[in-house]
């Protein structure tokens, strides 16, 4: 009888086939008591652990070369900073003397104190860090119990031959890991822990794999080589196929791969609408090397660039040049086409370390200093920022976008700083763009509902609906238990969204769409409907948008949609969505 277990979907892919169960370090291991002369040796064993760790990071930084970005050489060094980490690894060496156990036992006594801590904290994203702490430790454990690391796992699936290709399966996967997966046939990973904030999520997405997370109890269930299937837009892997369940699946991978390779076709076409309608298709990027994917899918841009994952998982700020080149490398690759790079948005589930040193923990961080009121507070790394924007605005066209945005105040701050920076870059004689584009993001309500004093200070504005529905709605989207009455069809969340169009279109404004809503090609109709006329999402589904786009009269939506908009309920308001796109 068929098995299910559901988690959180990483991805909207299909991937069937055989499961590589990835077995964990074990950390219930009993406590040795070592004899006086035992001591130096077990230390000796447990640094020639570490060291190999270490020395595993730098063969994968070098096999890597220059491949990875910012974000990634971070996951690297965040994992080579906790292996020099005092409280780990010397306080570990001081239980083995002054307990006389063995180092198992002491890293593991470690670990848990470590562990307690992060469990103390309430920013949801630096409670997750205590992962990546664990993963480390089970990695020395291995190393230890001389149990072989991924790359031998890797090697192994390799001469594995089979029909169906390989999806892990773990209890969790570390960053480093990650980027060796990249290089091997595995279909999707499935793991036991994990979020959408984790290490693995993040890392999936750019790298393509579609995975499901958070599952708690897959690995103890799972069998090495049964055949599983693993569905990412669902959030479910399941198990124990029968030949009717194969069958579907097998079909539905197959009906996936079919659409893929037609929406390919569409990578060369403008996006117009039958009535002629020109619509920009720009991508969102996490990375610097997600600008590969967007141009692949035929993007006319980029319309956000997530700058804050320069600056997570590490310990210090990134530099001017560090994140020139990092801005640099977008630029070139877009060859022309606009890049939109969002100033730093830290704060709330993005937590920035180097920023977080010495302030007190706020009791909501969505209401706290971020996001540009933590830039505005941080003169000195907001300069920095701005001075490696302004630097490669000389290489390519090149917007600054400010986030979190409530009213005109922060506006002219931040043109201000901006002001600032260029006479700085003057002075050394550098070249920028002197006319280079500032604008907002719409995602406080605030800056929805009086949207008119806003425009005569910004150049253009993009609306952030991930942040405007958590606001409008006064819904934590990070909180499990309120995440159900995240909406984005409530009709207090569209009719913003109309006005702030409406105004914009007004006073000439160009106005986009960054957030997660661009990407639904079932909300399409409903935003052309709106006047929205540029779109910016995940790469990955671009190709659907503009589908739907290339199939849509324009002129036909404005009435039924203004319909919609009078609906008092969201599933009044999705019922007669459903209907318009059926049309």
């Amino acid at each position: 009888m068929a098995w299910s277990v559901n988690g959180i979907g990483v991805g909207d892919k299909l991937a069937l086939g055989r499961a590589w169960v990835l077995a964990p370090a074990s950390l219930d291991l009993p406590r040795r008591q070592l004899q006086a002369q035992q001591i130096a040796p077990e230390i000796a064993r447990f640094h020639a652990a570490v060291g190999r760790i270490d020395q595993e990071f730098t063969d994968l930084r070098e096999a890597l070369g220059q491949e990875p970005a910012a974000e990634v050489r971070a996951f690297l060094d965040l994992q080579a900073h906790v292996l020099r980490d005092p409280i780990l690894i010397d306080e570990t060496v001081a239980r083995i003397e002054s307990e006389s156990c063995n180092a198992e036992w002491a890293l593991i006594q470690q670990l848990a104190e470590v562990t307690a801590q992060f469990d103390a904290i309430d920013d949801p994203y630096l409670r997750e860090r205590k992962a990546d702490v664990q993963q480390l430790v089970e990695r020395i454990l291995k190393s230890m119990q001389g149990v072989g690391d991924l790359s031998t796992t890797l090697e192994q699936t390799a001469q594995s031959e089979g029909a169906l290709p390989w999806i892990l399966v773990a209890k969790d996967i570390a960053p480093a890991d990650m980027l060796l997966l990249r290089h091997h046939q595995f279909a999707g990973f499935a793991t036991d822990s994990g979020s959408p904030t984790s290490h693995t999520a993040i890392l999936a997405r750019s790298l393509g794999l579609p995975a499901v997370v958070g599952m708690n109890s897959l690995h103890g269930l799972v069998e090495q080589g049964e055949e599983i299937v693993l569905d990412a837009a669902a959030g479910v892997v399941m198990g124990s196929l029968d030949e009717e369940l194969r069958a579907h699946y097998s079909d539905q991978q197959a009906s996936q791969q079919l659409a893929m390779e037609r929406l390919k076709r569409l990578r060369g076409i403008e996006a117009k609408t039958l009535d002629g309608e020109r619509v920009l298709l720009q991508a969102n990027l996490d990375l610097p090397e997600d600008a590969a994917a967007a141009l692949e899918a035929g993007c006319d841009g980029v319309g956000l660039f997530r700058s804050e994952f320069l600056f997570m998982n590490r310990a210090d700020a990134p530099s001017e040049d560090e994140q020139a080149a990092a801005y640099g490398s977008v630029v070139r690759a877009m060859a022309g086409r606009p890049v939109t790079i969002r100033t730093l948005d830290s704060g709330a589930d993005k937590t920035v370390a180097a920023l977080a040193a010495g302030r007190s923990e706020p009791t909501n961080p969505a209401l706290a200093l971020r996001a540009i009121r933590l830039c505005l507070a941080e003169p000195e790394l907001f300069l920095t920022q701005l001075r490696a924007i302004l630097r490669v605005s000389a290489e390519g066209p090149v917007r600054i976008m400010v986030p979190l945005v409530s009213g005109p105040s922060e506006i002219i701050l931040a043109r201000r700083m901006i002001q600032t920076a260029m006479q700085q870059l003057e002075a050394k004689g550098t070249a920028f763009d002197r006319r280079i584009a500032v604008g907002a993001m719409i995602e406080v309500p605030s800056a929805a509902i009086a949207i008119d004093g806003l425009l005569a200070h910004i150049d253009f504005a993009s609306l952030g609906t991930n942040d405007l529905i958590q606001y409008t709605l006064a819904i934590d989207r990070t909180d499990s238990e309120v995440a159900h009455l995240y909406e984005p069809l409530h009709p207090a969340v569209l009719r913003l969204i109309r006005d702030v169009i409406r105004a914009c279109d007004k006073s000439g404004t160009p106005i986009s769409l960054c957030g997660e809503m661009a990407g639904e090609a079932e909300l399409c109709r409903l935003l052309l409907g709106l006047g929205l006329r540029q779109f910016s999402m995940h790469p990955v589904e671009l190709l659907r948008v503009k589908q739907e786009v290339l199939r849509t009269r324009a002129s036909d939506l404005i009435k039924p949609v203004a319909r919609l908009l009078r609906l008092p309920d969201p599933k009044k308001i999705r019922s007669g969505l459903e209907q318009l796109n059926g049309q």
